[in-house]
């Protein structure tokens, strides 16, 4: 759906009021579904897309904020990728774990005075309007190998302003796979233009409506679950046929 369709009908429904110009204005409706989509992003992490840095020789910290849609790092988080002659190899899960400052000042006091080596920790630290990615140890970059830092963020959505924009669009580009959850918007946007009216009980309402599109939403994304988990090899087989003529093994 479009932006106006957003504020319009579809809020003219929920609030059962047609009303633009008084209580429910065309501004405030507009900013509504502008915070709706917002939040929605927030709950879901929908709204994502792949930041890379290169790494350079000693140098522990790299400004997020860099790039202009950073909201935080999604759930997928933080990889290394390190390029050589010949081998490509990656630094990441277990092996890249995430941490604090404070967990770093308490447990490896000097950390930032340790040499340069395999980074086994990342961590972020905000300052002033930066927020900075920072990795522990300081990677130590051989002269003729590439290290790139991967990282996934959820991003900040733009707000919408034209009638003909809509929810959740990257780069001019409208994500259709979400076009189904537009209307989940709206009973935000509902619930909060409720409290000009001061009606508690139909902003709940709305409340809850919205809650319900989230989790909706949340349990479409879940891996789907009663697979059979089958082993790669049955390491059993081989071994009862070896010796199954042999009554004396078990099994």
């Amino acid at each position: 759906m479009t932006f106006d369709q957003l504020y319009g009908n579809e809020l003219d429904r929920e609030l059962g009021s047609a009303d633009r110009t008084q209580l429910f204005t065309t501004v405030r409706r507009k900013a509504a579904i502008n915070a709706a989509q917002q939040e929605w992003v927030t709950r879901t992490e929908c709204l994502q897309r792949q930041i890379s840095y290169t790494l350079i020789d000693d140098r522990q910290e790299y400004d997020l904020e860099a790039a202009s849609d950073f909201g935080w790092i999604a759930k997928q988080g933080v990889s290394i990728k390190i390029v050589s002659e010949s081998t490509t190899r990656y630094i990441e899960g277990d092996d890249l774990t995430e941490t604090s400052v404070e967990r770093l000042n308490t447990d490896v006091p000097g950390w930032r005075a340790q040499s340069a080596s395999t980074p086994m920790f990342r961590y972020l630290r905000r300052t002033g309007g930066s927020v900075n990615l920072g990795f522990h140890p300081r990677p130590s970059i051989a002269g003729s190998d590439v290290w790139t830092a991967i990282v996934q963020i959820v991003m900040v959505p733009t707000d919408m302003s034209a009638d003909t924009d809509e929810p959740f669009t990257c780069n001019l580009n409208p994500i259709r796979s979400l076009r189904p959850w537009h209307r989940g918007l709206v009973h935000f946007a509902a619930y909060d233009l409720e409290k000009f009216r001061k009606d508690v009980a139909r902003s709940a309402a709305q409340l809850q409506l919205w809650e319900g599109e989230v989790q909706k939403y949340l349990a479409i994304q879940k891996p789907k679950q009663g697979q059979r988990v089958r082993f790669v090899r049955d390491y059993r087989r081989p071994r009862r046929s070896a010796f199954r003529s042999d009554p004396r093994i078990w099994p």
